[in-house]
């Protein structure tokens, strides 16, 4: 029977590495050629875009196969990444040359979207995170999140007591793979990934251990007990820390896991943002184009070094909550947008620092190139520097003493820079393969092999000039090329004078080509230094990153303040340049800006052209600020603008304004726009309600509250009574600092029976039968909302837009449309529209709701009482549209029996 092509000595060495990690695509090396064999190869050939082709094409069962160059492995991991991919690579773990057999080979590492090392497959400025949430929704134990990112060695983690607030938690953090909790339903995970886009799978049983396991493996990789990293009464965050830390381990076969950065956190210790406002806002990217610039992030990024982007990041993600650590970070801002010239002098040197930390970590995974771990030696070189530069910025301020977020520390680790650069070329290669990256100097052994792999210069002359002393042939000359090796070479008019011990190698026109047995014993003795040269490179080289991972510890220390030092600069340099002021933030309640601008809107605008406005939130004055005005106005562009300057404030930033004053508070909410979410099969409606639901429940008298537009969604009577409803409840039972702007005109009297409302519009001049917008915030409510002629500006064709007018002035008369009647007004008492809530609610309860007179409630026949009880116990919340219309149905038919 013939053999099959997979039952081979190499297909079998496959098959049992692919047995290993059967969920990843296995990257097989074969001499100068990565490949992938069978289904892996047809999914890697579409996903790459490369030929298929076959293995053993002359047998009956050929395999398919496709493979990439091992020097590109990098972009092909990188593409098969970006579509969700995982990649095990299997690499040949011993030299080809001395192998008996079969080439030994090993999985040597295991990429992910969350567990990622080459620093081109990375957003500089982002941390690249797995994140693993663990608790069962079924319970009321809550949820574990953490959030691990192996490229700077930062594990992340925190407990929360509902999904939704993982939700607000993983927006946040912006994982790139997420290990989620078996226990989580479909529906669970269907809303979460339309949040978050990342690669799901659940968390294996092989990721989970007992509670004293956890915490042993925390504590090891924390350096430190579970009560030191703030763990100690949080076993849902350990749990999910310690499962992050197991598949990271599970990637790295035959490393152990290094030492991480555990930072424990509660979200209430930071202003929290959820998925909403953080996009209504577009803090990191717009809202629809979905870029980066046009954000705040683009706004206030001025950072030098990959580090303090992604400190920035963060800090925009959890703005602070404290007063008095948010006036320290302002001090420091503060100095240095005095000292505009040495700020200037520090970020030139910032601007010469690589990515510390990612080269650190890469260095402790022995993954560092020589080039890598050569910039890391350039990089340490600009403390000094930078720390003498930060002396005079002290001499220069008034108490002569910096803050602490710019004091450069004790250890600028020189030492390290210094063993570097000691043994290290100048330009190090990219590769180790490559050599010549030791300098010369440091290793006399290895000088001696350089000398002579490089062809033993001064030993080739020595037997040059002692051959023609010897045979007295002036003219004989050395020689080396790769086919022949090295040769003595004799012009063919010398012939007569050649020693009967020179073996003839080659013939040449005008010359003949020798080999002497010093010369043979000489050539050995070079190819022989060449292997000693490249082992002993190898060698000097993986000691020395060794050296360096031992000092991870004192390099990430200093990584963190120039990382922070950068941040400080950067926030500095957009204050000068855009002519903010320093906010002046406290515990009170109070949010006053005056001459207050938006700060990235002023960005796409002239200089001088935005129009700045004031405006207070006072919750002994004016609470809840309802704010009227046409479209295009600069409604929305004036209520964005005090949540981001509030944000910006507890970021510890300088801020778009005359002056400012910031009571800290402890959320911002929106309520913006609307639009479906047909992904997560909502209506427009539904996205409404379902997040100011969200912002009902969880607002407090410290929030602050921007509602944009509710209840357009619906008819126009609901949506005028939820608007009304829902801007007392904030200002009876929630007493939130709210900016509420709506164009439903009859909300503008809630000033006059609330105590804490304010009405202020913007201001628009009608102007030869048009209007211009003066973006001018006056007190008071508008009376028009001037949306036709909106239209006329936005280019609605003017048949379209005088028609329009007609029908506005029939119906705002109460006159008939073309002989239609059309009411422009609520129903009378007479026609109520109440029959639902009549039959539902009891007419009693009905009247009381509508200010109508109380009639005594139907009663219902046993088909209503059925539908009823039925709607009664639908949980809408969890429905989709297709659900809730089969429900309606079959409610209907229950509905028709009563008939």
């Amino acid at each position: 029977m013939a053999k099959s092509s997979s039952d081979t000595p190499l297909m079998r060495q496959y098959l049992e590495m692919k047995e290993k990690y059967p969920d990843a695509i296995l990257l097989f090396r074969m001499g100068d050629f990565f490949e992938m064999f069978f289904e892996d190869a047809v999914v890697a050939s579409r996903a790459l875009e490369i030929t298929l082709t076959s293995r053993d094409k002359n047998r009956d069962d050929p395999i398919p196969m496709a493979g990439v160059p091992h020097h590109a492995i990098n972009g092909y991991i990188r593409k098969l990444l970006d579509q969700g991919f995982k990649v095990a690579v299997c690499d040949q773990v011993e030299d080809a040359r001395f192998a008996k057999g079969l080439v030994k080979r090993a999985i040597t590492r295991v990429v992910t979207p969350g567990v990622v090392l080459d620093t081109d497959q990375m957003e500089a400025k982002s941390n690249n995170f797995l994140a693993v949430i663990l608790g069962d929704p079924g319970t009321d134990e809550g949820f574990g999140l953490a959030a691990l990112d192996l490229s700077t060695f930062e594990l992340r983690a925190t407990e929360v007591g509902e999904l939704a607030r993982v939700a607000d938690e993983l927006c946040r953090l912006a994982p790139r793979e997420v290990l989620h909790d078996p226990a989580l339903t479909a529906d669970d995970l269907a809303a979460l990934r339309g949040m978050v886009p990342a690669t799901w799978d659940p968390c294996g049983d092989d990721l989970l251990g007992d509670a004293a396991e956890d915490e042993a493996l925390v504590a090891d990789r924390g350096e430190g007990p579970l009560e030191r990293l703030g763990l100690a009464d949080m076993p849902m965050a350990v749990a999910a820390a310690a499962a992050a830390l197991r598949y990271a381990a599970s990637t790295q076969p035959g490393l152990p896991l290094p030492a991480c950065r555990v930072v424990s956190y509660r979200a209430a210790d930071h202003l929290q943002l959820d998925e909403s406002t953080l996009a209504n806002l577009e803090i990191f990217e717009t809202l629809m184009e979905r870029r980066r610039k046009g954000s705040l992030l683009w706004v206030l990024d001025r950072t030098r070094t990959a580090m303090g982007g992604r400190q920035l990041r963060h800090l925009l993600a959890m703005p602070l909550l404290d007063v008095a650590t948010i006036r320290r970070r302002l001090d420091a801002v503060e100095l240095l947008v005095g000292q505009a010239s040495l700020r200037r002098a520090v970020q030139d040197h910032l601007a010469q620092i690589f990515d510390l930390e990612r080269l650190t970590s890469r260095a402790v995974l022995k993954v560092a190139s020589p080039r890598e771990v050569g910039r890391l030696a350039s990089s340490l070189a600009q403390l000094p520097g930078i720390a003498g530069l930060m002396a005079r910025v002290a001499e220069g301020s008034l108490d002569r003493e910096l803050p602490a977020a710019l004091a450069p520390p004790g250890d600028l680790v020189e030492d390290v820079a210094r063993g570097i650069q000691d043994t290290l070329v100048d330009e190090p290669p990219v590769l180790v393969k490559d050599g010549k990256m030791i300098r010369r100097g440091f290793n006399a052994d290895l000088d001696e092999f350089m000398d002579l792999a490089e062809g033993g210069k001064e030993s080739i002359l020595a037997i040059e000039a002692r051959e023609r002393e010897a045979t007295g042939i002036t003219s004989l000359k050395v020689k080396f090329n790769k086919v022949f090796g090295y040769f003595i070479e004799v012009p063919r008019a010398r012939l007569d004078a050649v020693p009967e011990d020179y073996q003839r190698k080659q013939t040449l026109v005008n010359a003949e080509r020798f080999v002497t047995p010093e010369l043979a014993r000489h050539e050995a003795k070079v190819l022989g230094a060449e292997e000693k040269r490249i082992d002993l490179e190898l060698e000097l080289f993986e000691g020395l990153r060794d050296q360096v991972a031992q000092e991870a510890g004192r390099l990430r220390r200093v990584a963190r303040w120039v990382a922070h030092l950068d941040l400080i600069c950067g926030l500095a340099e957009v204050a000068q340049e855009y002519d903010y002021v320093r906010p002046d933030v406290d515990d009170g309640q109070v949010v006053e800006i005056i001459e207050g601008r938006h700060p990235v809107v002023e960005r796409f605008m002239g200089h001088g052209e935005f129009v700045p406005n004031d405006l207070t939130l006072d919750p002994g004055d004016a609470r809840l600020v309802i704010l009227t005005g046409p479209n295009m106005a600069g409604k929305s562009t004036v209520m964005r603008q005090m949540a981001l300057i509030a944000l910006m404030a507890q970021l510890g930033s300088f801020v778009p304004a005359r002056s400012a004053r910031v009571g800290v508070v402890d959320r911002i909410f929106t309520r913006v726009g609307a639009s479906d979410n047909l992904a997560r099969g909502e209506s427009t409606f539904m996205v409404e309600m379902r997040e100011m639901s969200a912002i009902l429940r969880h607002a407090t008298s410290s929030s602050l509250v921007v509602v944009d537009e509710i209840g357009r969604g619906t008819a126009t009577y609901d949506g005028i009574s939820i608007a009304w409803a829902v801007a007392e409840y904030l200002q009876d039972r929630v007493a939130a600092k709210c900016l509420f702007a709506t164009h439903y005109h009859e909300l503008c009297a809630l000033a006059e029976v609330r105590p804490f409302v304010r009405n202020f519009n913007i201001a628009v001049k009608e102007w030869k039968g048009g209007v211009v917008f003066l973006r001018r915030l006056v007190p008071g409510g508008s009376s028009r909302s001037y949306g036709i002629e909106v239209a006329r500006l936005a280019g609605l064709p003017g048949q379209v837009v005088e028609r329009a007018r007609k029908v506005l002035a029939a119906l705002e008369g109460g006159e008939q449309v073309d002989g239609i009647p059309v009411r422009a007004t609520p129903a009378s008492a007479d026609s109520p529209q109440l029959s639902l809530f009549d039959r539902l609610m009891g007419g009693a309860d009905a009247a009381a709701a509508t200010g109508a007179a109380a009639t005594e409630a139907p009663a219902l026949s046993p088909e209503e009482d059925e539908a009823l009880s039925q709607l009664r116990a639908l949980d809408i919340n969890r429905m989709t549209p297709l659900q809730a219309l089969t429900t309606l149905a079959a409610l209907s038919e229950i509905l028709k029996q009563s008939e």
